[in-house]
């Protein structure tokens, strides 16, 4: 059994169940367990997220030690994100441990994903490797993004119209309006009707089924809203789902 150790720190329980023809004992568990101990700590870790709404400036530190009796330097820094980050190292104590800035300088724009390389003077770790991803929050909630009408029986003579309506409210995650743009169908069956009890805030989208149009079987369909806030576009997209009989 081989375990990869690479990014891992602390205990580490693997076990794998090995087949055979034996017929007294077919299936045999082995295990292995131990205590993984880096040349090199960096906390919290060496995957990085900066998450945050558009135009957000993030920042996020790690610290990095040498828990070993040896004396720690960095050496270089790349990366192959530097149109998207900064980065400055700074020194806590002297040889011996470091702290990593990394942020966004002119805000997040968009999600990316990279690495930042630390070359370091340990020769059994002569490089750091931290997973660096960029992530843009949807500012639009719409909720429940997913409706589900059940199973619709059309050969009911009257069929009570709240069973054919769903609603779902649109509002922006932070403070500041946002505009209904179009709601976008793929089915001439669906339509959509709009209220707002705080205009530029907070609305209901009505989802209405036409009874007299309906498919049969199963149908799984989707309604995509367009929004507008601070003269930035933004979709969502509303999943229905039922069974026409």
């Amino acid at each position: 059994m081989k375990v990869n150790t690479k990014n891992r720190k602390g205990k580490l329980n693997q076990s794998a169940t090995i087949f055979s023809n034996d017929p007294q004992k077919p299936t045999t568990k082995i295990s292995i367990s131990g205590f993984i101990k880096q040349f090199i700590s960096v906390e919290p870790s060496t995957i990085v997220l900066l998450q945050g709404y558009y135009g957000d400036k993030i920042v996020k530190k790690v610290t990095i030690t040498s828990p070993e009796d040896q004396l720690l330097k960095i050496t270089d820094i790349t990366t192959d994100i530097d149109d998207k980050i900064q980065h400055k190292l700074n020194t806590i104590e002297k040889e011996k441990e470091y702290s990593l800035e990394i942020k966004t300088p002119s805000g997040i724009r968009e999600s990316f994903q990279g690495k930042v390389v630390l070359k370091t003077n340990i020769q059994k770790k002569p490089e750091i490797e931290l997973f660096v991803t960029g992530r843009v929050k949807k500012e639009v909630n719409v909720s429940p993004p997913y409706l589900y009408f059940g199973i619709i029986d059309t050969k009911k003579e009257v069929i009570d119209p709240k069973s054919l309506t769903r609603t779902v409210m649109v509002s922006r995650a932070r403070e500041g309006g946002l505009s209904i743009k179009k709601i976008e169908l793929n089915s001439n069956w669906i339509t959509t009707e709009i209220e707002t009890s705080k205009k530029g805030e907070k609305y209901s989208v009505i989802i209405i089924l036409d009874k007299d149009n309906l498919p049969k079987g199963k149908f799984r369909e989707k309604v995509t809203i367009h929004t507008e806030y601070d003269k930035r576009p933004e979709a969502a997209t509303i999943i229905i789902d039922g069974k026409v009989i």
